[in-house]
């Protein structure tokens, strides 16, 4: 059906929500270290290689699978980035950030796949991009300043912009190109072809990042830590796992840049589900650290309106 990829790509988008939300959890509570929690992410998806392998085997093609395993080690890559702002900012703002990524998928579209980008496109992916602006502005210590204060920190303090923009910046363009190969790669392999040597191009590139004694011993140590964390790796992991074949699919049945456009729905739904939590563990907020006063969800909810705008426009 011509809307499999829509079905899909939402799907995706909301099991990514999920497992960005527990990504939080288990950064804030088991590991403060991200190179040593991606590491550990990157050893459970194995878990879910294996089943994949058995079932519909291991089919080697030239040079596809080669480079779905040199694009699969390179994800890695944007994976620091995205645990790094996850540290230093609130989910639903990390989530938002990271989905400008489209608006560089509808540039490599244009030149890479042949697609048309419209007047439309523009206009939607540069809401898309005031999106970004609007979630990561960070007026929060001006709430309790006096004008004069106010004055005295100048305008440059009042704009200040969230401390997970700067490692956004490389995550995008690194995670369009991904997405690009992946369209490209999907013409001549199946989607379990390339999810299982993908998965284990991420396993290649955690090989050299374990060659540092004190790398391993952290991953040790987190898998020692109990039950707990390691039963939130694997839901978190699961979660990942459904994504990246709902996404895989998507790819598979629908252009690039409408694909990638429904990812930006995971802001909204990241809030969503975290909101929903809160009704049956009231403190996921607190352990989150996710601000859900009355002037953080205007702002979000702007932020949001805006993207759902842009999801329009480049739809």
């Amino acid at each position: 059906m011509e809307l499999d990829w829509l079905i899909y790509a939402f799907l995706g988008t909301v099991f990514f929500s999920a497992a960005g939300i527990l990504d939080k959890l288990l950064l804030s509570n088991y590991s403060y270290d991200s190179k040593t929690f991606i590491v550990c992410q990157i050893l459970a998806q194995q878990i879910f290689v294996i089943p994949v392998m058995a079932i519909s085997g291991v089919n080697f093609s030239y040079p596809e699978s080669l480079l779905a395993l040199l694009f699969g080690s390179l994800q890695v890559l944007p994976a620091f980035f995205y645990m790094r702002a996850m540290q230093v900012e609130e989910v639903s703002k990390v989530t938002a950030l990271e989905y400008i990524y489209p608006v560089f998928v509808f540039a490599g579209s244009v030149f890479l796949l042949g697609d048309v980008l419209e007047i439309k496109h523009c206009v939607g992916g540069l809401l898309l991009l005031t999106s970004s602006l609007l979630i990561s502005y960070k007026g929060r210590d001006s709430d309790t300043m006096s004008p004069g204060e106010r004055l005295g920190r100048g305008l440059g303090s009042l704009l200040a912009i969230s401390p997970a923009l700067k490692p956004f910046i490389a995550y995008w363009v690194i995670t369009a190109v991904y997405y690009i190969c992946m369209k490209m790669l999907l013409s001549s392999v199946d989607e379990w072809h390339l999810y299982t040597w993908s998965s284990l191009g991420t396993l290649a590139a955690a090989i050299p990042i374990m060659a540092a004694s004190s790398t391993r011993q952290e991953v040790v140590s987190f898998f020692s830590s109990g039950k707990r964390a390691i039963g939130a790796l694997a839901f978190e992991e699961t979660f990942q796992f459904l994504g990246i074949i709902a996404t895989i699919f998507a790819y598979s049945s629908g252009s690039a840049s409408m694909v990638s456009s429904i990812g930006a729905l995971q802001p909204i739904l990241t809030v969503a589900l975290i909101l929903a939590a809160g009704l049956f563990i009231p403190k996921i907020a607190s352990e989150l650290q996710e601000r859900t006063d009355k002037r953080a969800l205007i702002q979000k909810s702007l932020s949001f309106a805006v993207v759902l705008a842009g999801i329009y426009f480049v739809s």
